[in-house]
């Protein structure tokens, strides 16, 4: 994705003056009421003032914070090294790094010499924004510490991670942004990741909750964390994990190019996914172009010890594993759904498609599946082998088999599942294309039929059709939405028009505005004074949405409209849309995804 301001300039707000965008404002002199600045760009060291600002990161990382206080970089400059902070906020009064001025988000960009460029260890009440941080040889931005206690409040909202390049990889606990346990008695609670991209790293993850290796039961779990609006990509292992976490979201964010390491040395990759969670929810995200040296894979897993966990709404496709995976090893997966998603085209790989399909369930190490609920989803299966749609092998569930209703299957391989007795369909829909009959295998029943296998009382109100689905039939659509920008407290995009805005710049990006011209009609309540105006740009510019036209003819009526090249009005939506949605219904009229459009070369703001 491109980071161009062309878009701003449509609409003129470059010309205002820069402002600071901090609260308060800070005296011209003596550094004041607990604000610090730094301008890398200068020759003289300075006193963190406005001012006369510091100088380089040495000076951050002396500075001994209390709650209350803040600092900021200047917007366009950048920083050589690394920054360790240090101090910590309370409940009442937080501690903020942030930026400041107008322009790109400011860089810190450290050599491939240190272990990380950002060092958060054993603080709490923590706010770290706006930033491009690259560098480092293991961690991008690390949160750890080493106390056996609870870390609280931390915040990381519109950052850029990137270009972290190490050694081979010896384990999983290593990647762009990484929470990190270093002793048994130590968590995190209450924890925010908020429209943060992770990109390209030969180490394991895009964003990860969670690492280490000190294993607890569920009263030792982190606990409140919420990962929205966040892109994973082009990562070596994971794209963003939850681990060992109770109370957890990760909700309309995205991840590709998962999984890219070369040869298999230390596991295998899935893009989104939960482990040893309880009560945690995956949904409204989005996950393609996912791969695997070994196993796995896929979009989204719910994965060993998992309790009351839900993937719902989510979107993937033209994966080289699984659409979606429960597992169970050596503990009980239980009372779990998988609802509402989209799949089309998983299993691009020969091998993975054959042992996997797009629905995944498998138990080994006495693990146990029980109570597993799997609903409404629609599942397109185009493999490059007959491999079934859904493979089902996850051992004894007891007295609480898998619920399967309500679903749709369109296959052109005549296999639509490979299932054990444990496994109860009903109500499902069937379209099959290919040649012969379509079959189903269901414990000792293999290769039946569906008519076969409701005469034996199974597939209750389940329905199959024969044809080919519609084909693709447009070769070039506009969508238009009008946005409501609101601004927080902080200058940063609010919740609610980061997440519709993240998934259209998303979908603009596989596209290019060849094949689909977005534009964004921006509504806001009143007319801006010279702050905000400054905060609105420096908001779109991070946003780094190049291939999405922006202007400022939006009504208060949020509302999307998918438009032919000729003005025919197809589709209508009112409020926010999820990437499944709106990625579905332009796929099925343009056809798959033009992903050379999202390749954009590495950045080359990497260790020097």
């Amino acid at each position: 994705m491109s980071r161009s301001s062309e878009n701003l300039r449509r609409f003129g707000v470059l010309a205002v003056a820069a402002a600071v965008l901090l609260a308060g404002r800070a005296a011209s002199g003596q550094a004041a009421g607990g604000r610090y600045f730094v301008d890398c760009s200068q020759a003289d060291a300075g006193d963190g003032s406005l001012k006369h600002p510091w100088n380089s990161l040495d000076a951050l990382s002396a500075h001994l914070f209390h709650p209350g206080e803040v600092a900021a970089l200047k917007r366009g400059t950048r920083c050589n090294g690394a920054l360790s902070l240090h101090g910590s906020g309370n409940p009442a009064a937080g501690v903020r790094l942030t930026a400041y001025g107008q322009g790109a988000r400011p860089k810190i960009v450290a050599g491939g010499n240190v272990t990380q460029a950002v060092l958060l260890k054993n603080l709490e009440y923590w706010q770290v924004d706006s930033l491009d941080i690259a560098g480092g040889n293991t961690y991008g931005l690390l949160v750890t510490g080493d106390q056996d206690k609870t870390q609280s409040g931390i915040t990381l909202r519109n950052l850029y991670v990137h270009d972290v390049r190490g050694g081979e990889l010896k384990n999983k606990d290593n990647g762009l942004v990484v929470f990190l346990r270093g002793s048994k008695g130590q968590r995190f609670e209450n924890v925010l990741i908020d429209n943060v991209v992770a990109a390209h790293t030969n180490q394991w993850a895009g964003i990860m909750m969670g690492a280490g290796n000190f294993y607890s039961e569920e009263n030792g779990y982190n606990r409140n964390v919420v990962i929205r609006n966040s892109v994973a990509e082009d990562v070596y292992g994971d794209g963003i994990i939850l681990f060992r976490v109770r109370d957890g979201l990760i909700d309309s964010s995205m991840a590709w190019l998962t999984g890219q390491q070369p040869t298999e040395s230390t596991g295998t990759p899935n893009a989104i996914w939960t482990w040893s969670c309880t009560d945690c929810i995956v949904r409204n995200s989005e996950a393609f172009l996912t791969d695997s040296p070994g196993v796995d894979g896929g979009a989204y897993d719910i994965d060993w010890n998992n309790t009351r966990n839900a993937v719902e709404g989510n979107y993937a496709h033209d994966t080289q594993g699984y659409c979606i995976a429960v597992f169970a090893a050596g503990y009980v997966t239980s009372d779990s759904i998988v609802r509402d998603n989209l799949c089309i085209d998983n299993g691009l790989s020969p091998r993975l498609s054959a042992l996997q399909g797009a629905i995944y369930l498998h138990t080994w190490n006495g693990g146990v599946i029980r109570g597993l609920r799997m609903e409404h989803n629609t599942l397109i299966w185009n493999p490059p082998v007959h491999g079934a749609a859904a493979v089902i092998d996850d051992g004894d569930s007891g007295d609480a088999p898998v619920t399967f209703s309500g679903n749709r299957i369109e296959s052109e391989a005549p296999l639509f599942y490979r299932a054990n007795a444990q496994f109860a369909p009903a109500a499902n829909s069937y379209r099959y294309s290919g040649a012969g009959d379509a079959r189903f295998t269901l414990g000792v029943r293999q290769q039946a039929t569906l008519a076969a296998l409701q005469a034996a009382g199974f597939e209750k109100g389940s329905t199959l059709e024969k044809g080919w689905a519609s084909a693709p039939t447009e070769i070039a659509l506009r969508l238009d939405a009008t946005v409501d920008l609101v601004l927080d407290a902080d200058g940063l995009l609010a919740p609610g028009p980061c997440a519709q805005l993240t998934v259209l710049r998303n979908l603009a990006a596989q596209y290019g505005p060849d094949a689909l011209a977005v534009t964004v009609h921006l509504h806001e309540k009143h007319e801006l004074s010279d702050e905000e105006a400054v905060a609105e740009a420096n908001a779109l510019l991070d946003l780094d949405a190049g291939a999405v036209r922006f202007d400022r003819n939006g009504q208060s009526l949020s509302r999307i409209r998918l438009w032919t090249s000729d003005g025919r009005v197809l589709n209508e939506w009112r409020g926010f849309q999820t990437a499944a949605t709106l990625g579905g219904t332009v796929r099925a009229l343009l056809g798959a995804p033009r992903f050379a459009a999202m390749q954009a070369p590495a950045s080359t703001e990497g260790p020097q």
